[in-house]
């Protein structure tokens, strides 16, 4: 992991200037316009590498906010792909459970695809664990070429950590 990756607070016109992908860049745009939590951005230099949204809102699901009452969730991490696997997406998280502690919280959650096995790969080895076994649904609200939002259900497994223990190593 190169150490020259520097974390940094985004706002809307960043978003708009380096998220190129419609997916992110409506739902970081609309997340930042309702103050929703705190956008992270990694870069090396002036190279973008990726994104993490720190969701400090409530979850939309329902079985989250009654199952884990104000703990807030990261959300959107994206690193860009010529930039996988050189320590950014574990960079992002780093910097914001170190928010997180800051601000006095015990514990951060995330979802996941159950397909998703390298990214449940990288949480287990973070410290997360599964919150439960069931998958939860939530939804995926895709822009179509025609601009019309199309609303799909999506599985998703959740991972919690606790951040009130000092970080392995």
């Amino acid at each position: 992991m190169r150490d020259d990756v520097r974390i940094v607070e985004a706002a809307e016109d960043d978003v708009r200037r380096f998220v190129s992908d419609q997916y992110h860049r409506r739902h970081l745009l609309v997340h930042l316009g309702e103050r929703r939590g705190i956008l992270l951005f990694a870069f090396r230099g002036a190279v973008f590498l990726g994104h993490l949204f720190l969701r400090l809102a409530p979850a939309e699901e329902q079985e989250l906010r009654s199952g884990l009452p104000g703990v807030p969730l990261l959300q959107h991490l994206r690193v860009m792909d010529e930039h996988q696997r050189a320590g950014v997406g574990r960079r992002l998280i780093g910097a914001a459970e170190r928010r997180l502690r800051a601000m006095g919280h015990r514990r951060v959650a995330l979802g996941v695809h159950p397909a998703n096995d390298d990214a449940i790969r990288l949480y287990r080895r973070l410290s997360f664990t599964e919150w439960r076994e069931q998958t939860l649904m939530t939804f995926r609200e895709d822009v179509g070429d025609d601009g019309r939002v199309v609303r799909e259900e999506e599985p998703f497994l959740v991972f919690v950590k606790r951040l009130d223990r000092p970080p392995p190593g």
